[in-house]
């Protein structure tokens, strides 16, 4: 029997080789074979590990988006105060990277796969509420301190949130008009827009 680290390792390889095929090849198209192909292993262990392809990509969802919450705790340092959050949290989600481009992917397929399987849009509202939470909380956090000048939070955290959505997949999608930078310059616009005078130099 596999000593638990290697079970964890063993799990990890093919929830990483799962997302670079959903990146690559999309959520319809994937195959365990190529996941298999991808991780090194034989489709047998793919299937010893996650008993169908619905469980492993739900899983692989799951593992894209803790991912995402490591690369979001990396930038988001401690002491930064809720200005400067929001912020750091829309450049944690640029798609500047090889690992972030991959996880935009990822998640455009959840939500394209949402539209047809009730199941994976409520994966979709385990996750992303989550991430929507903590824009949530950065904007109270403000408001609560008098950095911010918003009227409804939730509604705030709505729009940034869906601008950042619609900007990042226009970026992704290699749109003439909106390229990383703008996406960047937009979402500290709109932050700036909401802080009260004194906190817009932060």
């Amino acid at each position: 029997m596999a000593r638990p680290s290697a079970v964890a390792e063993r799990r990890r390889e093919i929830l990483e080789a799962t997302c670079a095929v959903v990146s690559e090849r999309g959520f319809r198209d994937l195959r365990i074979v190529d996941v298999a192909r991808k991780a090194g292993y034989s489709t047998g262990t793919v299937h010893y590990y996650f008993d169908s392809k619905e469980e492993l990509l739900r899983e692989a969802f799951r593992f894209e988006y803790e991912e995402s919450r490591l690369r979001r705790e990396r930038v988001v340092t401690p002491g930064l105060d809720p200005v400067a959050r929001l912020r750091a949290l829309a450049d944690a989600y640029l798609p500047s990277s090889p690992q972030s481009v991959r996880s935009w992917r990822v998640w455009m397929e959840l939500w394209i796969s949402a539209l047809r399987d009730p199941s994976m849009g409520q994966v979709n509202d385990v996750y992303y509420g989550e991430w929507r939470q903590a824009v949530l909380d950065a904007i109270v956090e403000g408001q609560e301190q008098g950095l911010l000048d918003v009227g409804d939070p939730a509604l705030v955290a709505n729009m940034y949130v869906s601008m950042m959505d619609g900007l990042a997949i226009q970026v992704l999608a290699g749109a003439q008009a909106i390229s990383i930078e703008d996406m960047q310059a937009t979402c500290r616009a709109f932050v700036d827009s909401v802080a009260v005078p004194t906190a817009t130099t932060a």
